[in-house]
């Protein structure tokens, strides 16, 4: 089934949805709702409208992956679209779509807290490993725990907002965590290679 409509459908069969933590798990006592699967089909509607899922037709070694979560009462659909050329990975274009509310109250840094996320998700997907020898953690800084730098970025990362009826919520975290399975997700609509590590090394992206 195509990837998307598969989650759509999750989302839209009534299945048990996850629970919200125990009573007093939240800050200062509150206890978040549960995911609302009616506002994640909307965050995933819009992004498959954006980045014109299943319309393209692409090269051998080119495809669209997408993911979608939920959390800080932030909902985040992505699409990345990926090259896989060898054992070498490019991502060309990546596409956000969130719903955080009614209200977006500073526009400009909640378009660059999203690309931040991109990009941080990324470097976890691509270098960021921590390996202990002898008791000790041998990465100490970022020249060995790299982030992406600018000539590995997307050219284009498009972001989107759902206007809902809902009070403004999270936006600081929601937006990394898809960046990694979409990529992934990429990855294996391109070569049929599945991802089951991270980082990625190169020779997962090759038979």
């Amino acid at each position: 089934k195509d990837p998307a409509q598969f989650r759509l459908d999750l989302l839209a069969s009534g299945a048990p949805l996850p629970a919200p933590p125990a009573a007093g798990g939240g800050r200062g006592g509150f206890t978040p709702p549960g995911l609302n699967a009616e506002r994640m089909i909307g965050a995933m509607k819009l992004v498959m409208e954006k980045s014109e899922w299943g319309k393209k037709k692409y090269p051998a070694g080119t495809a669209q992956g997408i993911a979608f979560h939920f959390s800080h009462m932030g909902y985040f659909a992505e699409v990345a679209e990926v090259t896989v050329t060898g054992n070498k990975v490019k991502v060309n274009k990546f596409w956000v779509a969130g719903d955080i509310g009614s209200q977006i109250i500073n526009p400009s840094g909640a378009e660059n807290l999203v690309h931040g996320g991109v990009i941080d998700g990324m470097s976890e997907l691509m270098s960021q490993e921590i390996t202990v020898e002898k008791g000790r953690v041998v990465q100490g800084n970022f020249n060995t725990h790299g982030m992406v730098r600018i000539n590995q970025a997307p050219p284009v990362i498009e972001t989107h907002f759902v206007k809902s009826t809902y009070s403004p919520t999270g936006l600081g975290e929601p937006s990394l965590p898809p960046v990694l399975p979409a990529i992934a997700n990429a990855i294996f609509a391109a070569t049929r290679k599945r991802i089951r590590r991270l980082p990625i090394k190169p020779g997962d992206l090759v038979a």
